[in-house]
This record gives C-alpha cells, sequence and structure tokens, in this order.
C-alpha cells in the first residue's frame, strides 16, 4: 500500500499560518499588557527647613514627584534620582524602583532599571513612609479639634471640602485642611484613603493643609502662610516594556 505524499507547498504554507497566529496572540497579549498598566505621578510640596538670613525669615519649598505604576496586584514606584551637588539637577538614569505584590509584606528595590543585582528586600510600610510619602490613610478630621467650613463644586465635577481649626494652634499647627474628589479617576488603583474614596464614591486625589501667617517666637518674627500639599494625577506611563520586564524579574525572583 502506497502512502499519499504532502504537498510540500501546504506544509510551507501551514507553518507560515502557525507562525502568523503565534505572531498575533503575542502582539496582542503584550498590548493587553500595555493597556492594563497605569500609572500616576504623586506630587508632594513643603515648607523646607526654615531659617533666618538678615532678619528676614526664608521658608524655602521642598517639592519632589514620584511615579507609581500599577498593574494586577503590583505596584512599581519609581523614586527621586541622584542629583548633582553643585546644580542640584537630576541625573537621568539614575531612578530607583520599588516593586512589590500587594499581597506580600516586603517588597524589592533595584537601583535603577538596568539594575542587574537581585535588589534589595524591603519592607514595604517602612519603605513607603520614609521614601514616597506613605503614611496612614487619611480619615475625616476629628470632630472635637475641626469642623467642615465649606464643601463646593469645582471645575470639570470636583468637589471640595475644607476644614477649620475649631482652636487656635501655635505657630506650627495646621488651620485648615482642603480634600479634592473626583470621579474621574475612581479606576487609579493607588489611594489616599480607600475609606473616604468609599464614602464619597469618588477619588481623593489631592489634599493640601494650610498654615496660616504667625508671630514665631522661635525666630521673633512673622512666619509667612505655608502649605503642605500632596496630589495624583493619571498620565501615560513612561518605560511600559521596562516597567512590565521589571515585574517579570520580580516574579522570577520571589520563585527562587
Amino acid at each position: 500500500m502506497w502512502k499519499k505524499k504532502i504537498n510540500p507547498i501546504i506544509i510551507k504554507a501551514a507553518l507560515i499560518a502557525a507562525l502568523m497566529i503565534s505572531f498575533l496572540l503575542f502582539i496582542s497579549f503584550t498590548c493587553s499588557q500595555k493597556k492594563d498598566l497605569k500609572c500616576v505621578s504623586l506630587y508632594f510640596s513643603a515648607p523646607a527647613n526654615i531659617y533666618k538670613e538678615n532678619d528676614e525669615i526664608k521658608v524655602p519649598i521642598s517639592k519632589d514627584t514620584v511615579l507609581i505604576y500599577h498593574y494586577s496586584d503590583y505596584f512599581v514606584y519609581r523614586l527621586t534620582p541622584t542629583a548633582i551637588w553643585e546644580t542640584g539637577e537630576n541625573i537621568k538614569g539614575t531612578e530607583p524602583y520599588f516593586i512589590y505584590n500587594k499581597k506580600d509584606s516586603f517588597g524589592i528595590l533595584f537601583n535603577s532599571l538596568t539594575d542587574s543585582s537581585y535588589g534589595i528586600a524591603c519592607r514595604i510600610d517602612s519603605f513607603l513612609f520614609n521614601r514616597a510619602f506613605r503614611g496612614k490613610d487619611l480619615d475625616i478630621p476629628v470632630d472635637s479639634v475641626w469642623s467642615m467650613t465649606e464643601v463646593k463644586k469645582g471645575d470639570s465635577g470636583i468637589l471640595i471640602e475644607k476644614y477649620g481649626l475649631t482652636k487656635q494652634g501655635d505657630e506650627m499647627s495646621v488651620d485648615s485642611i482642603y480634600y479634592y474628589y473626583s470621579k474621574k479617576m475612581n479606576k487609579v488603583g493607588y489611594s489616599f484613603s480607600k475609606k473616604l474614596d468609599s464614602i464619597s464614591g469618588m477619588k481623593l486625589f489631592k489634599f493640601r493643609l494650610l498654615l496660616n501667617s504667625k508671630f514665631s517666637k522661635t525666630y521673633n518674627g512673622v512666619l509667612p502662610n505655608r502649605e503642605i500639599s500632596f496630589e495624583i494625577r493619571e498620565i501615560d506611563p513612561p518605560d511600559v516594556k521596562e516597567i512590565l520586564s521589571l515585574i517579570k524579574k520580580y516574579q522570577s525572583i520571589k520563585k527562587i
């Protein structure tokens, strides 16, 4: 009995078709990953060390920005890069990255995206508190100290709550608090307070702590108005391929 020969042209066509299907599936999966990767920038601004110069009180402002990526159960923080001491200019490519799974207690710190080491294991809560302005979740200010003085709607459906201090504080006391909410950011994974997000049905994306001008016995002069503010803004994630590769590296290290 003779065997029927398969036309080599048919075999070649089948192989090409299989390769095309695999390529399309790979592209589809990669595009899905890129689409699922979200990013917000966390802006921070606050008075730095107060000092007196020529009988004038100086209050320099410290500012910083941290990028926070969110993919599935993973968070990646891009921290402040190394700066040139003489000029204060940031050196590109020296940004450390801290990555963790929200189900874990420890994350891993890498010196840069090109760090070939296994990184440094760090406890998540303490690391974020010390390096990424992450403290306890915000809550409604205590009634015995604060009173809600105003609620208003701003542009683009933003809701603003203002709280005022009920008693006169000292020169370093916060006098008023502003909370800013928006429904447009409800899908953002990062949160200043899951409790307040849930109560309002909106994302708390910004808060400001204002200190009024007061006479300071410490500096023997009048301190100007001061402000501490935090804000998250949703942005298009930069370095998508590199961040997804970092997540895969983290997953591999955790398996060891």
